[in-house]
């Protein structure tokens, strides 16, 4: 495997946008299990690969435990937790981000992890244009 210094779990619509913008000044490696998510990641200059990332040896395969960076967006918040957890305490990243879709459970991740809920950002975000006065 290629040494990157981002990887990216999770290749939906999230994951994908973030390997093409990330992609311009990272070596990014993006890992789904679904290839035909994958598929849909075109012009992207960085690598891929097929699997399962709960799998914890194909974690180490692709270098999870040598990334500066891990951003984990899959669809499933407890697998989100998971793998987290799995880069914090078993691999001692310093640099895990996910993407929580409940923000009730940010209270189960690792202090060191930094959560995106995007529900929340959504909620701030029509509470400032509302009070902003533009109406």
């Amino acid at each position: 495997m290629n040494e990157v210094n981002t990887i990216i779990i999770g290749a939906g619509r999230i994951g994908n946008s973030l390997a093409h913008a990330l992609g311009k000044k990272d070596d990014i490696l993006v890992i789904d299990k679904d290839k035909e998510k994958i598929a849909r990641l075109t012009d992207f200059s960085g690598f891929v690969e097929v699997g399962d990332a709960t799998d914890v040896s194909f974690l180490i395969q692709n270098g999870v435990d040598q990334a500066e960076k891990v951003v984990i967006t899959t669809d499933d918040d407890n697998i989100n937790i998971f793998l987290a957890d799995v880069c914090v305490n078993l691999f001692h990243r310093e640099h895990v981000y996910i993407r929580l879709k409940d923000s009730r459970k940010v209270k189960l991740v690792d202090p060191i992890v930094r959560c995106i809920c995007p529900f929340d950002l959504s909620l701030d975000s029509f509470q400032k244009e509302m009070e902003g006065g533009n109406q």
